[in-house]
C-alpha cells in the first residue's frame, strides 16, 4: 500500500545558495504567487527494492496547488529536474536567508521547472517538482545515466498514481502530464512504456539532451512508442552543445507513434548567464525568460 507523508512549505522566495541575483529576482515573483499558490512537500514509501543502501527507500516532491486549490486545477504536472535529478529537500537551517525556525521545508534549486512551479501554478496546474528517490541519491551522480531505469521509472510511475488517485478534490478525469528539462527525461521511458491511466496524458521535453551516445538523451528514448501528446521546447538561444535546438527538428521526426505533437521555441538571451551555458541559470535554463517560457509550455498543454 501507498503511504504518505505531507509538510508544508513556508512561502517565500527560491534562493539559491550564494546567487543573491536570482533570490533578489525570484523575492519578487513570490510576493504575487505566494498569495495564491500553497506548497507542501510530499513523500511517498516506494514500492521496490533499492538500488543503493537499504529499504526503505522513499521519493519526495513539492505539491504546488494554483489559486482555487486541486478542485480548481486544469490539469497536473510532474517536473523532472536535471543533472543528478537531486533538488535538496532538506530542512533550511535557521542561520540561512530567510531564516527558517520552524521546522518547515525549502528547496534549494536553481533548476528551471523547480524554479518555475509557481509560475505554472498560477496558469491552473497542480505542480508536482520531484527530488530523486533517496536511494538514487546514495549514488555519486545521482539519477544520471538513469532516466531510463526500472527503478526510476517506477518512480514517476508511482508519482503519476498519486496524482490520479490520492490528491484531494482534484477533478475526476483531470490530465496528468510529466514535464523534463535537460537531463530530466525519464518521462519519455515513462510514457513510451505506458499507456495512460498507468502512464501520462502527455510529455514535454524541455531543452532535452538530444546529441547520440548519452543513456540519458531522447536519442535513446523509447520515443517511437509514445503515443500521447508530445512537446519539443528549446531556446534558440542556448549554446549548450548537447541540447541545440537545431537537433530537436529530427527527436519529432521519431515520434512515429503518435499524431499530436510540436517542437517549439524561444530565441531569447534572457539574462546575463550566472552559470555554464549547460547549466539552469542560463538560457539552457531559460533564465530570465521564465514567464515567457511558462506562457508558451502551459498554452499548448492546455490546447492538446
Amino acid at each position: 500500500m501507498m503511504q504518505m507523508n505531507r509538510r508544508f512549505v513556508r512561502p517565500g522566495p527560491i534562493f539559491v545558495r550564494g546567487i543573491f541575483l536570482l533570490a533578489a529576482v525570484w523575492f519578487l515573483a513570490a510576493t504575487s504567487f505566494a498569495q495564491i499558490t500553497v506548497d507542501s512537500v510530499i513523500t511517498l514509501s516506494v514500492t521496490r527494492s533499492p538500488v543503493a543502501g537499504s529499504p526503505p527507500v522513499t521519493q519526495s516532491f513539492i505539491q504546488s496547488d494554483p489559486a482555487g486549490g486541486p478542485a480548481a486545477a486544469v490539469g497536473v504536472l510532474i517536473m523532472l529536474p536535471g543533472r543528478t535529478g537531486n533538488i535538496q529537500l532538506t530542512p533550511v537551517p535557521p542561520t540561512t536567508f530567510p531564516p527558517a525556525t520552524d521546522g518547515t521545508l525549502d528547496v534549494n534549486s536553481g533548476n528551471f521547472l523547480v524554479r518555475s512551479r509557481w509560475l505554472f501554478a498560477a496558469q491552473g496546474f497542480v505542480v508536482l517538482s520531484l527530488d530523486s528517490a533517496t536511494d538514487f541519491q546514495l549514488l555519486p551522480n545521482g539519477l544520471t545515466d538513469e532516466q531510463g531505469s526500472a527503478a526510476h521509472v517506477t518512480d514517476v510511475l508511482q508519482v503519476i498514481n498519486y496524482a490520479r488517485t490520492m490528491i484531494s478534490g482534484l477533478p475526476p478525469n483531470t490530465p496528468v502530464w510529466v514535464v523534463g528539462t535537460s537531463r530530466g527525461m525519464g518521462g519519455a521511458w515513462v510514457a513510451g512504456e505506458n499507456a495512460p491511466p498507468i502512464g501520462p496524458d502527455g510529455v514535454v521535453f524541455t531543452s532535452p539532451l538530444n546529441t547520440s551516445g548519452d543513456p540519458d538523451s531522447l536519442l535513446s528514448a523509447p520515443l517511437s512508442t509514445i503515443m500521447v501528446p508530445t512537446l519539443i521546447f528549446n531556446n534558440k538561444a542556448s549554446t549548450c552543445a548537447d541540447a541545440l535546438a537545431s537537433a530537436d527538428p529530427a527527436l519529432l521526426k521519431l515520434l512515429t507513434g503518435t499524431k499530436v505533437k510540436a517542437n517549439e521555441n524561444v530565441n531569447n538571451a534572457g539574462f546575463p548567464p550566472l552559470t555554464s551555458d549547460c547549466e539552469a541559470l542560463s538560457p539552457h535554463g531559460y533564465f530570465g525568460i521564465e514567464p515567457l517560457t511558462v506562457t508558451k509550455v502551459s498554452t499548448w498543454i492546455k490546447a492538446h
